[in-house]
């Protein structure tokens, strides 16, 4: 995005006096029904983080090691927080076949590390006592929220099981599926929110709908030098850009990176740039890769840019 004083003087005057409005296009019906799911996903998944974040707050308060025993936002966790909130109840001798019982079922690690999970419960409770506070009110504060997430959970399986359904029904899913990075999930909401890819003529035009190109500020004798991305169109479309960038660039199974192409590229990036930088560079790279597999309608191919050049070439050399 460029923003200087000539860029919007001519702007104006294209829209007042030639009347060049672009159309507006609706998406197809089955496209804008992934967007409203993938987006309520989104919403529900940020209010899940968020009462995360009050029960970790609130479980510090009464037992400061429980997350050395077990993860707070995990399935087993959750559950025992909704059935038994407070450390006076972990040491309750009759509670014990019920959280063995339970620890066992819901991790599905067998009877020992049920065992040693309950011992080491136990000594957080004890330190608890010493340690934690008291007060009635944070077992049923840490109760209710438990309870909140696991309601929250239920929703967005719900919620996935209505995106599979609705994306199932567009190839297109699958040519996404087919790029490094990129599951299900973020699939559906990149779809969803860049709709009919015939709307975008360049990657560039995508680039700009997605928010991730640089802003370039000028104004009179004023030039900026600090340039940020403009970070306008869909945010829902940036955060899953950002996944999928993270997502491709990291180690995979056996030190493997998931994507070996990008990952050269960021660290290539990284010499000049900052790790931000880097990313956002990825993010835009990863975007046009995104376009061309949607535009030609062909999956994704890992190919190094070396093999790019001699694939040049050869086209070249067939054409004359």
């Amino acid at each position: 995005k460029v923003k200087t004083d000539r860029v919007d003087a001519v702007e104006l005057a294209r829209l007042l006096f030639v009347h060049e409005f672009q159309p507006t296009a609706m998406p197809k019906e089955s496209l804008l029904n992934l967007k409203v799911l993938t987006r309520t996903r989104g919403q529900i998944v940020k209010q899940r983080s968020h009462f995360l974040n009050q029960l970790q707050g609130a479980i510090e308060q009464i037992a400061p090691l429980f997350p050395n025993v077990l993860n707070p936002g995990s399935l087993t966790a959750l559950n025992l927080l909704t059935q038994l909130p407070t450390p006076g109840q972990w040491l309750e001798k009759e509670n014990q076949s019920t959280i063995l019982t339970l620890v066992k079922t819901l991790s599905r690690h067998g009877q020992s590390y049920a065992q040693k999970t309950y011992a080491n419960l136990l000594a957080c409770a004890e330190d608890a006592q010493v340690t934690g506070l008291s007060l009635g009110s944070y077992g049923i504060t840490v109760q209710q929220y438990a309870t909140i997430i696991l309601a929250l959970d239920e929703q967005i399986k719900v919620l996935d099981k209505h995106i599979q359904i609705v994306s199932d029904t567009l190839p297109d899913i699958h040519l996404l599926l087919s790029i490094p990075g990129i599951g299900r999930t973020l699939a559906a909401i990149i779809l969803g929110e860049i709709g009919d890819i015939g709307r975008f003529s360049r990657a560039k035009q995508l680039v700009a709908f997605s928010g991730i190109d640089p802003a370039v500020k000028q104004s009179g004798k004023f030039v900026g030098t600090r340039n940020k991305v403009t970070k306008r169109g869909s945010p829902f479309l940036r955060y899953a850009l950002y996944l999928a960038a993270t997502t491709s660039i990291r180690k995979a199974v056996k030190k493997a990176q998931v994507n070996p192409v990008l990952y050269e590229y960021y660290q290539k990036k990284l010499e000049s740039k900052t790790k931000k930088q880097a990313l956002g560079a990825i993010m835009n790279k990863l975007l046009r890769i995104i376009y061309s597999v949607l535009k030609n309608q062909r999956p994704f191919q890992l190919i190094s840019p070396q093999q790019q050049v001699q694939m040049y070439k050869e086209r070249l050399s067939k054409a004359a």
